[in-house]
């Protein structure tokens, strides 16, 4: 990952700042040059000739001040505004949630297989029902109904990362989340290592892993030992029965919603289509030849 351009402009570096911090700076530099400054100045001479340019001066410098306040509670606003006022959203920036494809089959395509009924209530078994990105994306969604920020991917690597949560910084994220929807797989310590790798390379200091499956015993020793925390699938489903009922259906309508079975090329962001081959069937993308992703096709 690239490192920011350093900045050379000293009044985008205080725009940057909190404008609380810019408004105390204010004041402060207004009452030092009116009424501190003038302290330090003798009565005569070269420097107490300066003193009655001191009082303009300090209207001046507090104007100055003032307006860069100003112009950072505008930023810190219009970011809160891409997260969405009243209740934490995703973060609508290169970095967006895939919303669930309304256009992708409430009926199945031919090929494709039959799509369950959506379940009543949150289980083990439920979360194992959905593609890998509908898991991904409810993971990010669990996360804002417990009061954080959350930034997912769009389509394409994910450099080991899912799902952000931020909670106060906007910038600087409290945790990074990894979801892998492994029914049958059981996640090993390769893949917590990979999570720690990212952890410090992002310099994030807590980690997230979530799966719909469990975990080998060598993956649940290195997480015990790192400030990982590992949810299986029993894990997470109970996660979400301890939100009120409320949030709860919320999550189930979001999750249950149109084709939640069909995977997503990682990719492209899009619904792949069953075809089929010498070997059996599979997922492919509907973008072949361009896109030649593949998936194997599970019951």
């Amino acid at each position: 990952m690239m490192g920011r351009r350093r900045n050379n402009n000293p009044a985008s570096d205080l725009i940057a700042l909190p404008w609380q911090f810019s408004a105390v700076l204010a004041l402060g530099a207004f009452f030092g040059v009116r009424w501190v400054l003038p302290g330090f100045l003798p009565d005569r001479g070269p420097l107490g000739a300066l003193k009655p340019a001191l009082e303009p001066l300090s209207w001046i410098v507090l104007a100055a001040l003032g307006t860069t306040t100003v112009l950072a509670a505008v930023r810190a606003a219009s970011r809160r505004s891409k997260h969405g006022k009243g209740s934490p959203g995703s973060r609508q920036s290169a970095r967006m949630r895939v919303e669930p494809q309304a256009a992708q089959s409430v009926a199945p395509a031919p090929g494709r297989p039959a799509v369950p009924a959506a379940p009543a209530a949150w289980s083990a078994e439920a979360l194992r029902m959905l593609e890998w990105k509908r898991f991904e994306l409810l993971c990010a969604r669990y996360y804002e109904a417990v009061g954080f920020v959350t930034e997912t991917l769009h389509a394409g690597p994910d450099g080991g990362i899912d799902v952000k949560l931020f909670k106060a910084d906007p910038d600087r994220p409290l945790a990074i989340v990894q979801c892998k929807a492994w029914n049958t797989q059981a996640v090993g310590v390769k893949e917590i290592r990979e999570l720690l790798g990212v952890m410090v390379h992002e310099r994030v200091g807590r980690g997230i892993f979530v799966t719909t499956g469990t975990y080998s015993q060598d993956a649940l020793q290195f997480g015990a030992t790192n400030p990982i925390q590992l949810l299986d699938g029993d894990a997470f489903a109970q996660k979400i029965l301890a939100l009120p009922l409320e949030k709860q259906l919320a999550l189930l309508d979001f999750a249950f919603k149109d084709d939640y079975r069909t995977p997503t090329c990682a990719s492209c962001g899009i619904k792949m289509i069953p075809r089929d081959s010498k070997r059996g069937p599979f997922w492919g993308c509907s973008h072949y030849p361009r896109c030649k992703n593949t998936l194997a096709m599970r019951g």
